[in-house]
């Protein structure tokens, strides 16, 4: 299985960060997950705005963030990008209420 990371950025853009550094982390996430991860988006109200491909990731050890996962690692194809932006909808209805994350298998997508 092959999965996409979905989450919420505008938090992390409304602080000053840039797409990578808002997306990246620190996230509430399991980590049994991150093998399967192959791909996260950064949703800014609503828009997938960036796409990043996670190289490594690392759990954070100290401070009010710890056991919060993050990521390090390159952009994603820009033809992809294009592709999960014309299946927004679809990728925000994957969402829980008032929840920053969500997954989606790249099986499900029907652009992909």
């Amino acid at each position: 299985m092959e999965e996409l990371l979905l989450l919420k950025i505008h938090n992390g853009l409304k602080d000053g960060k840039n797409h990578y550094e808002a997306t990246r982390g620190n996230w509430r996430i399991s980590q049994k997950r991150f093998d399967t991860i192959t791909l996260v988006a950064g949703i800014n109200r609503g828009k997938v705005e960036c796409l990043f491909k996670p190289k490594k990731w690392g759990i954070v050890e100290a401070g009010t963030d710890k056991g919060r996962k993050f990521f390090e690692g390159e952009e994603g194809p820009s033809d992809l990008l294009l592709r999960l932006q014309n299946s927004e909808e679809q990728l925000l209805k994957k969402f829980g209420t008032g929840s920053p994350v969500a997954y989606i298998d790249l099986n499900e997508l029907k652009v992909i």
